[in-house]
Parts: structure tokens; sequence; C-alpha cells
């Protein structure tokens, strides 16, 4: 396997907007960085190859962030472990890597599309105020040269902003601030799913129960063309439909119902996203029989006709 090892950030005509280049790709791609005075850094990396390649780099300097992998499946490892972690199109995460670790990306045959969101320590720390005591260990990781890695699922809000980033509909000066805000909006997002606490004083619950809600959306996500009603939902986890109810929405801001159909409307993105299957199969894909139902719900949540985006997202 053909083993490529990125190049330096170059400059590019965009203030503040560095580009690199992956040589001697079998295909096409690469990764474009916005950096913002917030101390926030932006990459999209999107790559479509013919045969599968391996890149590997060394870290310059200790870092934190989030990753989100809109479309492809893709594995890493780290020169310390033998360890491979895959991710695929649908998850997000948060990691800190130490300065000198060598990592390694394994990157299929097919189009992969991701967005990082790297942070300085500082940043991270002045966004946890007030929860220190369970960010710090995460934080000190990078200090004492440890990795972590957490994955979760990415969810409709943070798919909607992350179309927004890669559609943004401005340029120059404002284009840098509509990135930035969106960058940090995506840091409010993460927090919040990495500490539930980030909801509010009023919206924590017990640890079973919030248990108990996170098996309901696992019930959900897996059952998108036949889900459970709202009875066999609580039934299934424990509580009453009233508590369902009332809990789910204190942890994931929507009711069940509403988390069922951004689910299935995020699904039916990443399906567009990777570009070989058309809106009808899409849809029937996530369990929408009515086609102009399914346009309709999808333009409220996304902005965008499925049409349009699967032509925005078909490789030329």
């Amino acid at each position: 396997m053909k083993i490529i090892k990125p190049g330096t950030p170059q400059p590019t005509d965009v203030p503040n907007r560095f580009k690199v280049d992956l040589p001697s790709l079998p295909g096409r791609g690469g990764w474009d960085i916005d950096v913002f005075s917030s101390g926030l850094t932006l990459v999209v990396m999107d790559t479509a190859l013919h045969q599968p390649i391996k890149t590997q780099a060394t870290v310059a300097k200790p870092i934190i962030g989030f990753g989100f992998c809109l479309a492809g499946e893709f594995g890493f490892s780290l020169m310390s472990s033998k360890t491979r972690l895959n991710i695929r199109a649908g998850q997000s995460g948060f990691f800190t890597f130490p300065q000198d670790i060598e990592i390694t990306e394994h990157l299929p045959a097919d189009h992969l599309l991701r967005i990082y969101l790297m942070l300085e320590g500082e940043i991270l720390s002045s966004f946890t105020q007030g929860d220190e005591d369970y960010f710090s260990p995460l934080i000190k990781s990078v200090e004492k040269k440890r990795v972590n890695r957490v994955v979760h699922s990415t969810t409709a809000l943070m798919h909607a902003a992350l179309y927004q980033i890669l559609h943004c509909p401005y340029y120059g000066k404002a284009r840098h601030i509509y990135l930035e805000s969106k960058a940090m909006e995506m840091l409010s997002h993460k927090l919040a799913q990495l500490h539930p606490s980030f909801l509010g004083p009023d919206n924590k619950l017990k640890p079973s129960d919030y248990d108990r809600i996170m098996h309901a959306a696992e019930v959900l996500v897996n059952n998108l063309d036949n889900p459970p009603d709202t009875m066999e939902l609580a039934r299934s986890v424990g509580l009453s439909r009233a508590k369902l109810h009332r809990c789910f929405r204190r942890v994931h801001g929507v009711s069940p119902f509403e988390y069922l159909r951004n689910h299935r409307l995020k699904t039916a993105m990443m399906l567009l996203q990777s570009g070989k299957i058309n809106v009808t199969e899409a849809a029937l894909s996530v369990g929408y029989a009515n086609l102009s139902y399914f346009s309709k719900a999808f333009k409220a949540m996304f902005g965008v006709c499925p049409g349009e985006l699967l032509r925005h997202s078909t490789p030329n």
C-alpha cells in the first residue's frame, strides 16, 4: 500500500487560509485549513482515491480537537500502539494527541470527507469553567503525553452546521467571520455531548435515567426504517411514556419523534453526500415512503433540497 507524508501547509491568496496537497495522490484531494484569531483552527479534508493509501505524520505540537466524518470510512493507528480505530460517516469524536507522536491514517479507495476543529488548551479551559474537574484530565493528558479518543454519533444539529461550513455563502472577511462562528457553534455542540451538565443545571438527570435515555436514542437510530412507537420505546428502556418524553427532551432538546426525524434526515444527507444513491433511494432507506414529504422536511432542516445537495456532492 502506498504511503504518503503530507507536506507543510502552504498559504493561499485568502488571508489566514492554508492548503495541504497530498503529493502523488492516486486520485484527487487535499486539506483546506482556516486559522482564526480566537485560537480555533478549522480543517476540511476531502479525498477521492482510486486505490487505498496510508498517510503518516508526526504531531509537531500537542493537539486538542474534534473530528467529524461526513462521507466514507477510514482508520488510524499510532506508532506506539498496534490498535487501529475505524471511523465511519456519521461519527464524530474528541481527541488529544501529545507532541512527537506518529499518526498513520488508512484512507480507502472511495470518497472520504472529514472536518476537524483544532483548539488550544487555553481555549478549551475557558469554555469549561465550572466543570474543570470533568475536563481537566482530558486537557492534562496532552501535557502528560497521553492519547485520548472518544467517539460519538454526529447529531442532526452538528450536521446542519457542518453543511453550512462546506457551503459557506460568503467571501472575504465575511466568510472568515461566518466560518469562525460556525466553528464556535460546533465546539458548543461537542462540549454538550461530552458532558451533559452543559445542558444546564435544570436538565441534569440521575445517571441511571441518563443511561436509559441514551439507550432509547440508540434504539431509534438502529431502527430508522421501522422504529418502535413511543410506548414500546419507553417499555424497552424501563421508563414510563411521560418520563421518557420529559427526560428525552432534557437530554436531546427534542422529543423522541423529533430526534428520529432529525436522524433520518441526517442519515439521508450522508447517503446523498456519498453520491452513490439517488434521492428516492435515500428517502426509502431511512423510512420515508412519501418523496414529497421527505423533500420538504429535508429542505426545512438543511435549507437545501435533497436533489441540489446530491448535485453538489457527486464528483465531477
